[in-house]
């Protein structure tokens, strides 16, 4: 015990426990580490693995136009594809220029462009006639592939706002395109030259059966 300089009784063994506590709480923290030690896994933070990129375009509300599936004994015709891919001719076939997305590859659709195809211009004029320009791969079709190929563009930029017709040209140059009867036909195209290509929505309903049966 200690006397302070009044004569009154100073304890100091208080205040030494104190003091040992507060060594205690101290020894308790968490050391510096001198060497690399493995993190627990109830340690480690919660970290989520980012989802892989999906393949191809993604199912939108935009519409190009590719193959249905191919049927025994039936004409080939074609069904429109929803894609996110803008409102603009050019954002519309470079898409429709572009691989299948997974999902239209498990539907079974397909397409008559060739591999390679690409697009030079688009440029829509007052007149409601889309000029088309594409590199020449396009020539490589012949036949029923060639009349496909070409309803899928025509078709697919008739989509676009305020396009009427299509102007198909191949490297700047003006061509003769076959309509759907393989006709050749001058100067512009439109959707009525492929009547009836575009498989129906209408589910088939059975035959009316005749007052007779």
């Amino acid at each position: 015990m200690r006397i302070d300089r009044l004569g009154r009784p100073v304890l100091v063994r208080p205040v030494l426990a104190t003091l040992a506590l507060a060594g205690v709480l101290v020894s308790c923290g968490i050391d510096s580490d001198t060497s690399p030690r493995p993190i627990r896994d109830s340690d480690r933070p919660d970290i989520t693995t980012p989802a892989a990129p999906s393949a191809g375009p993604t199912i939108g509300t935009d519409r190009i136009y590719l193959l249905a599936p191919e049927s025994p004994n039936d004409v080939q015709r074609l069904r429109p594809a929803q894609r996110n891919v803008g409102d603009s001719a050019t954002q519309r076939l470079q898409s429709l220029f572009s691989a299948l997305s997974i999902v239209e590859t498990s539907q079974r659709l397909r397409t008559a462009l060739p591999d390679g195809l690409h697009l030079h211009t688009a440029v829509l004029q007052a007149s409601g006639t889309l000029i088309v320009d594409v590199s020449d791969e396009l020539l490589d079709l012949t036949s029923t592939n060639l009349i496909e190929a070409v309803a899928q563009i025509v078709f697919t930029a008739s989509e676009v706002r305020n396009v009427q017709r299509v102007d198909l040209l191949v490297d700047g140059r003006a061509r003769q395109w076959p309509a759907s009867d393989g006709e050749l036909q001058t100067g512009a195209l439109t959707v009525y030259d492929y009547p009836g290509f575009v498989e129906s929505t209408q589910p088939a309903f059975p035959a009316v059966p005749s007052p007779d049966s």
